[in-house]
């Protein structure tokens, strides 16, 4: 690992409850994609285009893939999004110019401002942004590590408060549909697996489990293998006979198929 090592930090499940949250996959077409993920057996839908920017999702529960694009980068690098993940854009770009692949994924904390101060105590650039959306029943705020050294597959940590009856809105929508699958965790291709997880673990206060490659985040653990492309290259799912497929760059393997991941 290049990357800063913050200092090792204790179990912060009690207390900044930390929990996957969402992954960004990065997509040329998001309807195409959308197509895709549903053909795979995982029910997405596809959301309207919305200040240059234009997403879609396979929503689980609280947790989510976001399949995404940038369809106006003017009109994007101007919004608020754009602004937050201007440092992100080169990655972006690189993702949708191979055809798409997974960008990084959210870790949702109990207060993210409390998080962004604990990551510049252990040394990290770290830069907040707050959003607002449906005139105020949708407020989060996210913290972005930022500076040299950040490995591009890094996660930022974010807060939501929503309206509870906008959940029971999107239920009644039918839009919360994992379909048969559920999402087990990600795997991320490194050329130091362990290096990488204990540098994950200390960032999050999730431990590395004991084989020393994997941080069981609830929601969603992040599993570390060798190799040299240093991202998230695969989404691992459970259920009975998950997907074997490729949608846009993402691979999707079964979470028992151990080290068929990889290929």
């Amino acid at each position: 690992m290049t990357a800063t090592q913050p200092n090792r930090t204790p179990d912060l499940r009690p207390t900044e409850a930390p929990r996957f949250d969402h992954l960004l996959h990065c997509v040329p077409d998001v309807p195409d994609a959308v197509r895709d993920y549903t053909a795979a057996g995982l029910p997405a839908h596809t959301n309207p285009v919305h200040e240059g920017f234009r997403n879609g999702a396979w929503r689980l529960d609280d947790r989510y893939v976001e399949i995404l694009t940038v369809v106006d980068r003017a009109v994007y690098a101007s919004s608020a999004f754009g602004r937050a993940t201007a440092g992100w854009q080169p990655r972006i770009d690189a993702l949708l110019a191979a055809g798409g692949g997974p960008l990084n994924f959210a870790v949702h904390v109990t207060d993210t401002a409390a998080t962004a101060e604990r990551l510049r105590r252990a040394g990290h650039d770290v830069e907040v942004h707050d959003f607002s959306f449906q005139e105020g029943r949708v407020t989060f705020r996210e913290a972005i590590l930022t500076g040299p050294g950040v490995p591009p597959w890094a996660p930022f940590f974010l807060t939501v408060h929503a309206d509870p009856a906008l959940r029971r809105e999107h239920e009644a929508s039918g839009r919360v549909d994992r379909g048969a699958f559920d999402l087990a965790g990600l795997l991320v291709e490194t050329a130091d697996p362990h290096g990488a997880a204990a540098w994950l673990a200390a960032l999050t206060g999730v431990p590395v489990d004991t084989a020393g490659t994997v941080v069981p985040l609830e929601g969603g653990r992040v599993h570390f293998t060798a190799g040299p492309a240093d991202r998230i290259t695969t989404m691992l799912l459970t259920g009975d006979r998950p997907p074997r497929t490729e949608i846009a760059g993402l691979r999707i393997r079964g979470a028992a198929d151990g080290d068929a991941w990889a290929r």
